[in-house]
């Protein structure tokens, strides 16, 4: 949708007495009747304004942009000395940091105005953005404003500093409503100005509502809501003339409508015409509405013709139906008539023809019929003999089935006491190293009370390895293992001595050391 930058608070089109530039109007079955007031002289169309040379609207946007340019050097130059000063005598800046926190602020306002202008570009408008860049013309003019004392005291210093920022910002707000007007990108007044909200809360409240509910802008809500309030105040006027007596369209009653609908922005001679509109409206109302009424009339005939229609043609279709059906079943009963008398007579015939025939026929059926009794017989006595085998068969599996279920348990049997027999073995290997834990400890602590040297403990840990054991089944690895070394010679003399000790009569189940004793004294 493409809008203008015309001012929100134009009367819309229906509400003049002239046509309205720009704006298409549907054609109504009435003829529009004249006012009986002049339009006035604010009403002339613009498309009477003379057009402007190309030549002079280019040399005055060129001048501009050049101006506009000169104006923001001149206003971010001045700042820039400015807002230093201010960043490091009044804010806390250092003097490296405080030409960045000018840069920073300036660089703020721009930025936030050339977004703006892009966002415009593409169609997606944020009125956060120019509010923003606002907000930091006046932080600019007061930090320019600071750097020289307080303001209260010098504030001709204060306006001074202001009216370039100021005047960069008018600059690029007219280059953005150009930019609005040539382009046709949504205009202003498709977002809520902040003076409506000012001036008018609770209705502006309701208008935004309206917009974000329904995903409507606000030109269309504003003329939405501007219409549905002339209507009300409208009524409200037929209401109170006709309370106070007076006689619609009378002198006297539209002398009070000016000051009737002075509130919502209509002049005296669009308030003045407002009967007459009024009047054309509830007319092409009431003739939509009889047209209406009969297109759903003739609806509604078309659809009850179209039922009796199908009751019609149901209703051949069954005669069709019944018809076919009566002449099929008489046809089907004379062939049924016929076919029974037929069927009789070849009845007849074969009864005589069998009866004929019995007495011959009788003697060898009944021959045939002892052979068969006979083969009966025979082939009964067969599956009795097949049974009695296929029992014999049974008895001497189920036989074998015991056998196997007495071999079966006793497996079960073996495999329980084979495993109570390792259980057994596993708490006697337990015992064991429980024994050997605890023969161990003993030696160790007997040990520490000898004061053993070190190589002295190393031979008693092989010893108790060779006892447990047998000195060929203990390898030079596993002395060095367990002794902690590498060297192949040195594990061979430990086990030697471990040997030597063991014949001189170590057993540390009982607790004799040879060498003990001869230590300890």
């Amino acid at each position: 949708m493409t809008t203008t930058i015309e001012p929100p608070h134009t009367a819309p089109a229906p509400l003049r007495p002239g046509p309205v530039p720009g704006r298409r109007e549907l054609a109504s079955g009435t003829q529009p009747i004249a006012s009986a007031t002049a339009p006035s002289a604010s009403t002339t169309p613009l498309d009477d304004v003379p057009e402007v040379s190309r030549k002079v609207k280019i040399g005055l946007g060129v001048a501009s942009v050049a101006g506009s340019l000169a104006i923001g050097a001149i206003g971010f130059y001045l700042s820039f000395g400015n807002l230093s000063k201010a960043g490091h005598t009044e804010f806390g800046f250092s003097v490296d940091n405080a030409p960045y926190f000018a840069i920073g602020v300036d660089a703020a306002i721009v930025t936030c105005l050339l977004l703006d202008l892009f966002m415009a570009t593409i169609r997606t408008s944020w009125p956060l953005l120019r509010v923003l860049a606002h907000g930091m013309t006046v932080a600019s003019v007061y930090f320019n404003a600071v750097a020289h004392g307080s303001i209260t005291q010098n504030w001709d210093k204060a306006l001074a500093h202001g009216l370039m920022p100021v005047l960069f910002v008018i600059g690029v707000e007219a280059g953005r409503r150009i930019l609005v007007h040539q382009a046709a990108l949504p205009a202003d007044h498709d977002t809520i100005p902040a003076h409506r909200w000012a001036l008018a809360f609770r209705t502006t409240w309701r208008i935004f509502k309206v917009m974000k509910l329904w995903d409507e802008p606000y030109s269309e809500v504003v003329k939405r809501q501007r219409a549905r309030a002339i209507f009300n105040a409208w009524t409200e006027y037929k209401a109170d003339i006709a309370k106070s007596g007076l006689k619609e369209g009378s002198q006297e009653a539209l002398a009070r409508l000016p000051k009737k609908l002075e509130p919502f922005g209509l002049t005296v001679d669009e308030a003045l015409a407002l009967p007459d509109k009024m009047a054309r409206e509830e007319l092409r109302r009431q003739q939509e509405q009889d047209k209406q009424d009969r297109e759903l009339q003739a609806e509604k005939e078309r659809g009850e013709h179209e039922a009796e229609k199908e009751r019609l043609a149901h209703r051949k279709e069954m005669a069709a139906l019944t018809a076919d059906l009566t002449a099929t079943e008489g046809v089907a009963g004379a062939q049924a008539r016929g076919a029974v008398a037929e069927a009789e007579a070849q009845a007849d015939a074969q009864a005589r023809a069998a009866t004929s025939l019995t007495d011959a026929v009788e003697s060898e059926e009944v021959a045939e019929a002892k052979k068969r009794a006979a083969e009966a017989n025979a082939r009964v006595l067969e599956a009795e003999a097949r049974a009695a085998e296929a029992q014999k068969t049974k008895a001497a599996d189920l036989a074998k089935a015991a056998i196997d279920n007495q071999r079966a348990a006793e497996a079960t049997q073996r495999v329980a006491e084979a495993e109570r027999q390792a259980a057994e073995a596993k708490r006697r290997a337990a015992e064991a190293r429980l024994q050997e834990a605890e023969i161990t400890r003993r030696a160790v602590e007997a040990e520490d009370t000898a004061n053993l040297t070190a190589r002295q403990r190393r031979v008693r840990v092989v010893a108790r390895m060779i006892l447990a054991k047998a000195p060929e089944d203990v390898s030079l690895e596993e002395v060095a293992t367990a002794i902690g070394v590498t060297s192949g010679s040195t594990a061979s003399t430990t086990k030697a001595d471990a040997v030597a000790l063991i014949e001189a009569g170590y057993d540390p189940a009982r607790g004799i050391d040879p060498e003990a004793p001869s230590r300890t004294a």
